[in-house]
């Protein structure tokens, strides 16, 4: 009988244990996601690259928001004042628990393992929200609330900002191995940079896998150039089969046909730059027309800085 109370009393003690352990394990979670929230909303405060936004943060069904107002101030250089530098920050950056107050974008990390990955660089942001169909599953999504919807404008910004909220240090060093790659187009990648106009990759192609053979991913609206680094492949582009080694760059126009096989023994690498964003010119303009429109741009930009430059 006693053995028995004993043995009952050592249950009651494990359980309070482990629930202790639940307990206080479930406090530190969430504390250390609000630490790590506020290590990144401190990060931008001094960086250069900040923009004035409002976001939301969703980790798992948890909902956060970050309000940020870039500072920057100009002043006057050269020998006749002529030219103008900017000084920037510290910004006014702020982190609030729930959601936005008025409906935004967000980003959406799928659980806090996701969060916890980029925070300890195991995983960039741009790496973890990689798709090769709107449609797939990824770690970390770029969504709408309710009653909103986003333009290429905030497509743009939401971008900017994901490259740089989502990096803490003053220098901002992403590193590209298999370990810190993830699927994507049929090849192991990571993000290195993503602008709306600009979005450059690692990628990493193994022995006897392929890239883009899936229908709608062997042609784009946008251009690629492919820059080979490491190992060797075969690839399809157009009507061609060009062999592919170390020291060479291919630049493919769009909707030229380009699928990359590697039937060798080692894994073919290299760095990859999309200019653009498909689906911005799958339902109106070309690419060409777009750099037709940014050249006009460039004009009217040129004439602006001629006539600020006269009246100093």
């Amino acid at each position: 009988m006693k053995a028995k109370i004993y043995i009952q009393k050592r249950h009651l003690i494990l359980f309070y244990l482990l629930s202790m352990i639940t307990f206080f394990s479930s406090n530190a979670q969430s504390n250390s996601t609000q630490d790590i929230l506020q290590s990144f909303v401190d990060s931008y405060k001094t960086d250069h690259m900040a923009h004035s936004v409002s976001f939301g943060v969703k980790i798992g069904e948890d909902w956060w928001h970050v309000q940020s107002q870039r500072k920057q101030a100009s002043y006057a250089v050269g020998k006749k004042k002529q030219y103008t530098f900017h000084n920037f920050g510290p910004n006014e950056v702020t982190l609030h628990k729930g959601k936005p107050g008025e409906p935004t974008w967000y980003f959406h990390f799928a659980n806090k393992e996701v969060l916890d990955n980029i925070y300890n660089k195991k995983w960039s942001a741009s790496t973890a929200s990689a798709k090769s169909f709107g449609s797939d599953i990824v770690g970390l999504n770029i969504r709408d609330m309710n009653d909103y919807s986003s333009g290429i404008k905030d497509d743009a910004i939401a971008y900017e900002v994901m490259e740089h909220f989502w990096k803490k240090d003053p220098i901002e060093i992403t590193y590209f191995t298999r370990d810190a790659s993830l699927p994507t187009h049929g090849a192991d990648h990571v993000g290195l940079y993503t602008m709306k106009d600009k979005r450059i990759g690692w990628f990493t192609i193994g022995p006897e896998q392929a890239a883009n053979t899936e229908r709608g991913l062997d042609k784009g609206q946008v251009p690629n150039l492919f820059i080979i680094t490491k190992g060797r492949g075969r690839a399809e582009l157009g009507e061609q089969t060009v062999e592919l080694r170390p020291g060479m760059s291919v630049f493919i126009a769009p909707y030229i046909k380009h699928v990359i096989y590697n039937p060798y023994n080692e894994p073919l690498e290299g760095i990859l730059v999309l200019f653009g964003d498909n689906i911005d010119y799958a339902r109106g303009k070309s690419y060409m027309d777009f750099l037709e429109q940014q050249h006009e741009f460039y004009n009217t930009y040129d004439k602006n800085i001629k006539k600020s430059t006269n009246k100093k």
